[in-house]
């Protein structure tokens, strides 16, 4: 597997990573650096008595490092391979030591057991069984959710900012109870509104009305069609097998990585992977879930392209999918999708009419301009017509350093509420916000 310094760069989790990860990319800052055909591997000094053992897969791309960091990968896990691309032959060849076939054999371990797992048989009633009590329980919890809800609204909302903070941890930890973790997720996320802003009735309302739908499509889920059960199901918190999904048969395009982003829950590391398939034109949203000092299964790198089969999850315009089979990594090459807001917008109003429960779509925009007025912060397309996207200060100049006011074509997720950018490009140059 070859890469470019570009490419190294655009897997760093933040800025800081990469500023860290190149200071740290100089031989005289390691005491060992070593290759084989499966993997790097060098110490590097901290300020500890003992150096950190960083190593690099380059098979199937992963790092690992001894330093107390969350970020994956770490810095030094970084600077190694930026080393190792620009100067391979500052690295002895050498066989693994133990430090470093150790890790590279319980990972080849993960992959066995998965495999055995398969083909461990499956015992019928006892799944039924289960099957019946989860049911009943749901059943159960949607009902007293549905009464809590109503009386929420009888009773008014102008109260709710002042309690935000604790006032959905109750209903949530009772669908928790209800084995129902998909609903407990979408009343977390209503403490989450900007109770401050000044259209927060409205996002609450909006919120409160999908859950509801939510729990009304569930009571009616023996006369949907199997996409929407499957959809419905998702929703609920009923979780698709990996394994039945990875069975059937997949969509093989030239993936372009459009974004990495990570959201920290509790021990739980999500990174969230956007891609485009230039032959399909369809998105796909890869995620994974990494515990803490666990090791991602994957490293897309944003601005690079993958030739690779993705299976989708079952529902409703699925975006959601599964790496199947992975054949090569190239360059990124992409253009947007849409030339003027209005296009997007009717996008967005096209996916929530045939799908209410979604929160945001992907899209691709072509030659679009950002603008920054006193507090306020614009995109422009090349019609002149803007939309208003949230101002975030070091996202800000970084997007004014970068464009300095030129045109440049953007992927954004886009809501009922707002634009969020997550990359851009111009001058054939790739930049991950």
């Amino acid at each position: 597997m070859t890469f470019s310094e570009e490419q190294v760069i655009a897997l760093a989790p933040d800025a800081g990573s990469v500023k860290s990860g190149k200071d740290l990319a100089t031989a005289s800052k390691w005491g060992l650096l070593c290759v084989s055909d499966k993997a790097l591997w060098g110490e590097c000094q901290g300020s500890g008595k003992l150096p950190y053992q960083a190593q690099v897969d380059l098979n199937n791309l992963a790092f690992k490092c001894s330093c107390p960091s969350r970020k994956f990968p770490c810095k030094h896990g970084l600077a190694l391979l930026l080393l190792y691309v620009r100067d391979a032959t500052r690295f002895s060849r050498s066989a693994e030591p133990e430090w470093v076939t150790q890790w590279i054999d319980k990972r080849a371990e993960k992959v066995e057991k998965k495999s055995e797992q398969k083909e461990k048989p499956v015992d019928a009633e006892a799944q039924a069984k289960r099957s019946e009590a989860r049911a009943r329980k749901i059943a159960d919890g949607i009902d007293d959710l549905q009464v809590w809800l109503k009386d929420l609204v009888r009773n008014g909302l102008l109260s709710v900012p002042e309690r935000a903070y604790d006032f959905w941890q109750t209903p949530s930890k009772r669908m928790i109870d209800a084995q129902a973790p998909g609903l407990a997720a979408m009343l977390r996320g209503l403490g989450k509104i900007n109770y401050y802003g000044a259209d927060w009735q409205y996002e609450l309302l909006s919120k409160l009305t999908r859950i509801y739908l939510a729990t009304e499509a569930y009571k009616q889920l023996n006369s949907l069609p199997q996409d929407w059960v499957e959809e419905v199901k998702s929703l609920i918190g009923f979780t698709q097998s990996k394994e039945e999904l990875l069975a059937q048969p997949g969509v093989r395009d030239t993936w372009q990585v459009l974004s990495r982003t990570y959201v920290e829950e509790e021990q739980i590391t999500i990174e969230r992977n956007w891609l485009y398939g230039t032959n399909t034109g369809r998105y796909a949203l890869i995620l994974q879930f990494i515990a803490k000092a666990q090791v991602p299964e994957l490293n897309l790198m944003p601005g690079t392209s993958v030739d690779a089969e993705l299976v989708f999850y079952k529902g409703v315009n699925p975006l959601r999918a599964l790496m199947k089979t992975q054949h090569s990594v190239g360059p990124f090459s992409i253009t947007g999708v849409y030339n003027d807001f209005n296009a997007a917008l009717q996008a967005l109003s096209d996916s929530v009419s045939q799908n209410p429960f979604l929160d945001s779509v992907p899209v691709l925009m072509n030659n679009v301009s950002f603008y920054k007025q006193g507090s306020d912060c614009y995109l422009v397309d090349e019609k002149g017509e803007c939309i208003k996207v949230r101002s975030h200060q070091p996202r800000d100049l970084y997007l004014l350093s970068i464009t300095g006011g030129m045109p440049f074509n953007m992927f954004l997720q886009a809501s009922e509420t707002e634009f969020e950018p997550l990359s851009l490009w111009a001058d054939k140059k790739y930049y991950v916000i």
